[in-house]
């Protein structure tokens, strides 16, 4: 069969198990009613034989014509029920009636079964050896169904002439349909309880076999998308543990591959940082000696060519610790947002006074969950953002407080950041096209993947004075 994606294996399982079920019930039903019809109609059937019997045996000749001797007292308690009707008829075998209320052809069934019946019998009550038929048929009469018994006998007058007669009684099947559904109900009762039993039974057997996989399944979700330990196979079913082997298996393959990934961006990344550090000391220490006008000019050409890369270089190694795969080298603990930006302010203040940009603090205790090394790389990524866009004259300003989470803020009045390119601008390697300076478009980036790893969320705000951008971090936060 072939599995849709909506199905679950609870389903699957439930549907290979009750509709089995369901339908041999439904089978059950069917037979229970052909049998409970059977039996109701032979019982009533029987019940029927006895007004039969009571009107043949008050059938006398007088005059040369069947006469019935019953009186209309008999007759109605013998035909009166509190739900059905009864009709009777007296008739010969050419349909001409005698006596009753009832107007049916006779069957030709009955008359060709008695069509070599004797009609020279002595009696002179019914001949009774093999004289006599019995039979019942459904018919309609006055627009309702009935049952009708009807019996063939021949009668001996005193000349010793033999009469064919047929009695007929009609019966309507109120009484019949009541008991048949009463005895069905009463049979399938016990049935329907098993089967509602046995549908319960089976969905908590399934629930409760399926716990194990719905506890497989749980470990799976709450797992983070950095963690890739293996899941433990010995809680899991037999059936399940070749699945769980092939993703352990598939898990440890990424966490390698993922692992030298950054094992060979780090170890790149620290092999260039060695030799650019030395290339631009050098150049520094040329640019200190006097040097003509061309050769200085293209001594401060490659001074900032080597700053650059180097800040690539530092911006990848940073990018590298705070990927999801990096997740095991986190060393979370409580730090106050307020003493990071201090022990920070000393690298700014340099850079704000070479820029003339005025760097505001408004910092209250702020206690969060981070990794301090992260946390620096974060604060100072958003600073240099925004010490970077800000022209000569801006301000900028870092803040952080505490509301329902532990917030920090860098707030400057630079170019800011359109509305539509928000979101792009937190992917790698993008700037804002007419961006001033010499960014490699990763800062924000980093911001993003240590943001994630703290599961901490970032907004890209507008300022209240209509210029610039507001950039707010917002952490676990952790009283102290």
């Amino acid at each position: 069969m072939m599995v849709r994606k909506s199905d679950s294996l609870r389903v699957l399982l439930l549907r290979w198990l009750l509709a089995p079920l369901l339908t041999l019930l439904a089978i059950a039903t069917l037979i229970s009613f052909y049998s409970v019809r059977v039996a109701t109609t032979r019982a009533f059937d029987r019940a029927l034989q006895d007004p039969i019997q009571a009107l043949v045996q008050r059938i006398v000749f007088v005059r040369g014509r069947p006469v019935l001797l019953m009186s209309q007292d008999s007759l109605r308690s013998l035909f009166t029920h509190v739900y059905d009707k009864a009709y009777f008829q007296i008739a010969d075998d050419s349909g001409k009636m005698f006596a009753g209320n009832l107007n049916l052809p006779i069957p030709p069934s009955l008359m060709e079964s008695q069509a070599g019946a004797s009609h020279s019998s002595r009696m002179s009550r019914l001949s009774t050896a093999g004289a006599s038929k019995l039979m019942f048929y459904n018919a309609r009469y006055a627009g309702r169904a009935v049952r009708v018994g009807a019996m063939w006998m021949v009668l001996v007058d005193t000349n010793g002439v033999a009469h064919p007669l047929v009695v007929q009684i009609a019966e309507t099947l109120i009484r019949r349909d009541r008991n048949l559904y009463e005895l069905l109900a009463l049979t399938l009762m016990p049935a329907l309880v098993i089967a509602l039993a046995a549908v319960a039974l089976v969905s908590q057997g399934i629930r409760r076999g399926l716990e194990p996989m719905e506890a497989l399944r749980r470990e799976i979700a709450s797992r983070s998308h950095t963690d890739l330990r293996p899941v433990p196979e010995e809680h899991a079913p037999l059936e399940a543990r070749p699945v769980v082997m092939a993703l352990n298996a598939l898990l440890s393959n990424l966490a390698a591959l993922i692992d030298g990934q950054h094992r060979f961006l780090a170890n790149a990344a620290h092999q260039l940082r060695t030799p650019l550090a030395g290339l631009q000391t050098q150049v520094e220490l040329l640019l200190r000696e006097p040097l003509p006008a061309d050769t200085a000019n293209v001594l401060h050409t490659l001074l900032d060519a080597t700053r650059r890369v180097t800040h690539l270089v530092n911006q990848l190694l940073a990018l590298a610790r705070a990927e999801p795969g990096a997740q095991y080298l986190l060393r979370l603990q409580p730090l106050n947002l307020a003493d990071v930006v201090e022990s920070m302010m000393a690298a700014w203040l340099p850079i704000a006074q070479e820029k003339n940009i005025d760097i505001g603090f408004e910092l209250q205790p702020t206690w969060c969950v981070a990794d301090k090394l992260l946390l620096q790389e974060l604060i100072g990524n958003l600073v240099d953002n925004a010490m970077r866009y800000t022209p000569a004259g801006g301000v900028v300003t870092v803040r952080c407080y505490r509301s329902e989470r532990a917030v920090i803020e860098v707030e400057d009045n630079g170019m800011g950041i359109p509305l539509n390119q928000r979101q792009n601008v937190l992917e790698r390697f993008y700037r804002v096209e007419g961006s001033p300076g010499n960014g490699c478009g990763l800062g924000l980036a980093i911001v993003t993947e240590i943001v994630r790893q703290h599961q901490a969320t970032l907004e890209i705000l507008d300022t209240g004075n209509g210029v610039g951008v507001c950039m707010r971090v917002s952490f676990v936060r952790r009283e102290h």
